[in-house]
């Protein structure tokens, strides 16, 4: 599995071309079903759009809100339908817009001869924390989708662009490591700070070394296996994703049971809506009688 990711500024557009209905592109019937749909009502691709739009507008610096990423496997290998969503769904949590915080769309396209699914992300989630960052994407996916392989069974595709130095078995080897066990440790839900994750992974023999501002601030992070350096962004954390993911709640959001309600093959899967928190209301202050 491989995960190619663009980002933009119209929702419309992306789900009309994940609907198949782009004008000039269009798909026959049944080539582009909708598979997942999370924290909205499912709908054309206009009206799904429109909903995205207003949540996406309680960010004023977002200016590209839409995250499109197409997963592929390879051609010949045969996925379920079950796996392609539980697929979707992990991915969103591992790179950081879990289901139940982040408006999600997912359409399948059955136009080529491997299979492939089309992730629509709103960047803003409707909770009104941070948005979804955008940086480190070509170190962090290729971690992200390898894990998702061996969670599913799946094949990995051999990774592209990548360096005769990245090549290196043991190097390899200790960035997979480190890669596994720093998810491990940061989907427990009882995480602490830099020191308690240090003494994590110091049970597993790996060393971390932090590098912060004038101020404190963790902006970068390195590890050490077995005498071998493995720099933070090789395995998907920079000094701002460790800052994110170590007061974030667990990575383990409910995929088994959004799974188990598996639709049938032509329903999506619609996952539920949580309530948004209503606004705090303030008192009407009069000021002097004039």
């Amino acid at each position: 599995m491989i995960a190619k990711t663009t980002t933009g500024n119209d929702f419309e557009g992306a789900l009309t071309y994940g609907a198949g209905q782009r004008q000039g592109r269009g798909k026959e019937p049944g080539e582009a079903p909708l598979l997942v749909v999370a924290n909205l009502i499912p709908g054309t691709p206009k009206e799904m759009a429109q909903d995205m739009r207003a949540v996406a507008a309680q960010s004023k610096k977002i200016q590209k809100p839409v995250w499109h990423t197409v997963l592929s496997w390879k051609a010949g290998e045969v996925v379920s339908r079950a796996q392609k969503v539980a697929a979707a769904q992990r991915y969103c949590e591992l790179i950081g817009a879990p289901i139940d915080r982040h408006q999600v769309v997912v359409y399948e396209h059955r136009d080529k001869k491997h299979a492939h699914v089309h992730i629509y992300l709103n960047r803003v989630p409707i909770d009104g924390g941070p948005a979804l960052r955008t940086d480190n994407n070509f170190y962090r996916q290729p971690a992200i989708t390898r894990q998702i392989s061996q969670e599913l069974g799946m094949d990995p595709i051999p990774e592209r662009r990548r360096s005769l130095r990245a090549l290196d078995p043991t190097k390899e080897a200790a960035r997979e490591q480190v890669s596994r066990a720093l998810q491990q440790v940061l989907e427990q839900a009882d995480k602490g700070g830099e020191e308690w994750l240090a003494l994590q992974l110091q049970k597993e023999l790996i060393g971390v070394r932090y590098t912060h501002d004038k101020g404190g601030v963790l902006r970068g992070v390195s590890f050490e296996l077995n005498g071998v350096a493995v720099r933070g962004q090789e395995v998907g954390y920079k000094g701002a994703q460790l800052r994110e993911a170590l007061t974030a709640p667990g990575l383990q959001v409910a995929l088994g049971p959004e799974v188990a309600r598996a639709p049938g093959a032509d329903q999506p899967a619609v996952l539920p809506k949580p309530s948004r928190p209503e606004p705090k209301k303030h008192p009407h202050r009069k000021g002097p009688a004039r």
